[in-house]
């Protein structure tokens, strides 16, 4: 994928940032170019530009290695989740399940010799079980800053909340955001809105 380019292409200043921050350095090891990959690719959904969404899909739809690192693969499972999305608003279900099915694989690599791979996921689960549609959507935090007049901390949390709707929302993983999807799309809608102006 050529960063470059697609900083050429576009006119909206985050898509802009983040590729040319990409087109000056790029590896799938390094922790922080892989958050701008992260945040590119919500980016361009927020503005509905999906195609690349799927080519950056594709940099990171990379095989499950035996130890996972958290540092880098927090991004690279959101991207799947946000690829996934896609796929379910597309109607591919197939595709969709595919993705999920490897989310799973990976919540379920064992982080020490003494774990097993259902153990580890039974421990996933709790947390994932424990998260409510306003923590995800980071509602309180977004409160306090609407009360402070704080726009910069409004848009990054609506930003990050908006990452976590998404990702988190279609694997069904998470049972208090399968219960309340209708309020998690609504609220998907009102934060891209608020985004993209």
């Amino acid at each position: 994928m050529n960063f470059e380019e697609l900083s050429i292409k576009y006119n909206e200043k985050n898509i802009i940032k983040f590729s040319k921050r990409l087109a000056k350095s790029f590896a799938l090891t390094r922790s922080k170019d892989l958050t701008n990959l992260y945040e590119l690719a919500f980016w361009l959904y927020i503005y509905d530009y999906k195609d690349e969404i799927l080519n950056i899909y594709n940099i990171i739809n990379i095989d499950i290695p035996e130890k996972i690192n958290f540092n880098l693969w927090t991004w690279i499972l959101a991207i799947w989740g946000l690829q996934a999305y896609i796929y379910e608003s597309e109607g591919n279900k197939p595709k969709k399940d595919e993705i999920v099915a490897n989310m799973k694989k990976v919540y379920s690599v064992p982080r020490t010799k003494e774990d097993t791979e259902e153990g580890t996921w039974k421990f996933y689960t709790r947390i994932a079980g424990r998260q409510t549609l306003e923590s995800v959507s980071y509602a309180n935090e977004i409160e306090r800053a609407i009360q402070n007049k704080n726009k910069s901390a409004e848009g990054a949390y609506r930003f990050s909340g908006l990452c976590k709707m998404i990702s988190y929302g279609v694997t069904g993983f998470y049972p208090y955001l399968v219960e309340n999807r209708y309020k998690l799309e609504e609220k998907i809608g009102e934060y891209i809105k608020y985004l993209r102006f």
